[in-house]
């Protein structure tokens, strides 16, 4: 009986979880792309990725490429971004940064990947941008979406991230820009290793 009903379980779960991403019937899915457009400005720095979710099974860091979409796979995944030095990186091997395996199930969202390695010289960043697809009202014109993020500088080893611009596509085929500002603020860096009169006067140029 037990082996019946674990399999009748399974059979039930198995279509939710395919079908869970797919928009309701009074929705529909806009194509959401969002990438880093300046990070060949910063060839010293990687940033890295690392995903987590239901139907991410072998978690790992990968590195994030220019002007490539960001996929986490699954709609329901996270994604965390980190940056590093790219010669450490290149020196120990992306595969082998050691991943914390004992993190409490509890945590989730920028908590839990605080604690994804302890790693010193891996830095996190953000777990709260978005790179799947997301749903609209049925009558939303919006049918894509790209979001261009740049690194703004670094405080201390925090980097500093922007949204620069978007790029919105609706059915008829209408395309709008909207532009944002570079962000003002103070004691920002271009690299985290320079000093602070060379990152202020770097910042200063880049804007």
């Amino acid at each position: 009986m037990k082996n019946t009903l674990l399999f009748v379980l399974i059979i039930m779960y198995v279509p939710i979880l395919i079908f869970s991403d797919i928009a309701p019937s009074d929705h529909h899915i806009v194509q959401n792309c969002v990438r880093f457009t300046n990070l060949d400005d910063y060839p010293e720095i990687a940033i890295l990725g690392f995903i987590v979710g239901p139907t991410y099974d072998s978690p790992h860091f990968f590195e994030i490429k220019n002007e490539k979409c960001l996929d986490k796979g699954y709609k329901f995944n996270d994604l965390g971004l980190y940056w590093a030095q790219k010669k450490y990186i290149d020196s120990v091997g992306i595969e082998n940064i050691v991943i914390n395996t004992s993190i409490r199930p509890e945590l989730y969202g920028d908590a839990y990947f605080k604690q994804v390695t302890n790693d010193p010289n891996i830095h996190f960043i953000t777990s709260s941008i978005d790179a799947g697809d997301f749903w609209v009202d049925e009558f939303d014109p919006l049918q894509s979406q790209i979001s261009d993020y740049e690194i703004a500088g670094f405080i201390g080893d925090e980097i500093v991230l922007f949204l620069r611009q978007q790029i919105k596509k609706n059915s008829s085929g209408e395309e709008e820009n909207i532009m944002y500002d570079f962000p003002e603020i103070p004691n920002l860096k271009w690299s985290p290793f320079s000093s602070d009169s060379e990152g202020s006067s770097e910042s200063s140029q880049k804007q």
